[in-house]
């Protein structure tokens, strides 16, 4: 009987031994009990599918980082007013440039690029998906709201600027014939006034030259890389200063009759017009003697205004007065000397031969001069005093 109930016990313990060894009670404590290379489980819904919200994949990172670029185009290239952009450059004489907007409106932008050879007045217009480059006219040295004048680009087609969806990768083709594509969307630039992230547009012409611009918030072009097909002879422009509430500034001569009305007297003074201000209101006050430094070239009566002034398409610019400017109470010497001072002050305004002087609309008519409807009045320098 004692032999048997020995046998029991002895089974028993092998068995409870069994069980505790399977159970891990006997392993090595320090030995780690989790495969390191046993990757972590991914979420999952509750019948077992991968979760397909869950952010472990670097695509879904990138992708996220994409969808926080602003959308909004007047962000990267906004409608700024009464602000002059200056940018150191090098590269060539052309590099160093200013930009001032001199119009802006609901839809566009009209904007002029300084550099020491010649001044480019560029149209901007917005759409809910692109910025474009509609207008564009070199050498041009006065201000006129080209949107309304009806004068045509010296381009053949518009240039697409900025194109959305803003990602980088996003590429399009312009009409003008070049492609361009946004190859970066968080590209760090170091300026004068501190550290911008920009969007980065890399724009190539049909000929292979090469354009690298960049973008960036509330601020807009802060730097320009132009590169020659061969990659030599890069011409680098970079945004040095912002400053606003600051006028265009426009150089001027102003013609009027000397103290012995014998001929025409030069004076220079600078003509500041901030945005969406046109030249006539200016001009008008400059011709009366009332701007700062025309006092003593005064060249029509206080009371006479500009009603209109523009450059046409046969190159003739027509100037409306209000009809006070025929009140001159002058002989008909004087007036014709004055009315020479008015051509030789606008017409060189706008670097044109011929100006059209109307009252009202209505052709010029005093008691001395009468102009026949459409007869215009040339520039002529030859009775200005040296």
């Amino acid at each position: 009987m004692k032999q048997l109930k020995m046998t029991r016990l002895l089974s028993s313990l092998l068995v409870s031994g069994a069980l505790l060894a399977g159970c891990g009670w006997f392993d090595d404590p320090d030995m780690d009990t989790e495969d390191p290379d046993m990757e972590e489980e991914t979420p999952s819904d509750e019948n077992g599918a991968a979760d397909p919200g869950a952010p472990d994949s670097e695509e879904e990172t990138e992708d996220d980082e994409q969808a926080e670029v602003e959308q909004d185009l007047t962000v990267w290239f906004p409608k700024f007013e009464d602000t002059l952009l200056d940018y150191e450059g090098e590269g060539n004489e052309f590099a160093p440039f200013t930009r001032y907007p001199q119009f802006v409106k609901d839809d566009s932008v009209q904007m002029v690029e300084s550099t020491g050879g010649t001044d480019v007045v560029t149209i901007y217009e917005y759409s809910d998906e692109e910025v474009r480059e509609v207008f564009v006219r070199p050498e041009t040295y006065f201000r006129e709201d080209f949107a309304d004048t009806g004068l045509e680009s010296e381009q053949d087609d518009f240039e697409i600027i900025l194109q959305k969806p803003l990602e980088e990768g996003h590429s399009w083709e312009s009409p003008s014939g070049s492609t361009s594509e946004i190859t970066g969307v968080a590209v760090d630039k170091e300026l004068s006034f501190g550290k911008v992230t920009a969007l980065e547009v890399t724009r190539t012409s049909e000929n292979g030259n090469e354009t690298v611009e960049y973008y960036a918030e509330d601020i807009g072009l802060v730097e320009r890389i132009f590169k020659t097909e061969e990659g030599e002879n890069n011409v680098i422009s970079t945004l040095d200063t912002r400053s606003e509430n600051t006028p265009e500034e426009i150089p001027l001569t102003v013609y009027s009759v000397d103290d012995q009305a014998m001929g025409l007297d030069r004076t220079s003074v600078t003509m500041a017009l901030y945005t969406n201000e046109p030249a006539r209101l200016a001009m008008a006050e400059i011709l009366r003697g009332q701007a700062p430094d025309t006092e003593t070239a005064q060249v029509i009566a206080e009371s006479t205004d500009i009603n209109f002034m523009y450059l046409r398409q046969d190159g003739v610019v027509h100037v409306d007065f209000s009809t006070d400017l025929a009140d001159m109470n002058a002989g008909s010497g004087v007036e014709s000397m004055i009315l020479q001072g008015i051509v030789n002050t606008i017409g060189g305004y706008y670097n044109v031969e011929e100006v059209l002087i109307t009252l009202d609309n209505e052709p010029y008519e005093s008691g001395h001069i009468a102009l026949d409807e459409g007869e215009t009045l040339s520039v002529d320098y030859s009775n200005v005093n040296e």
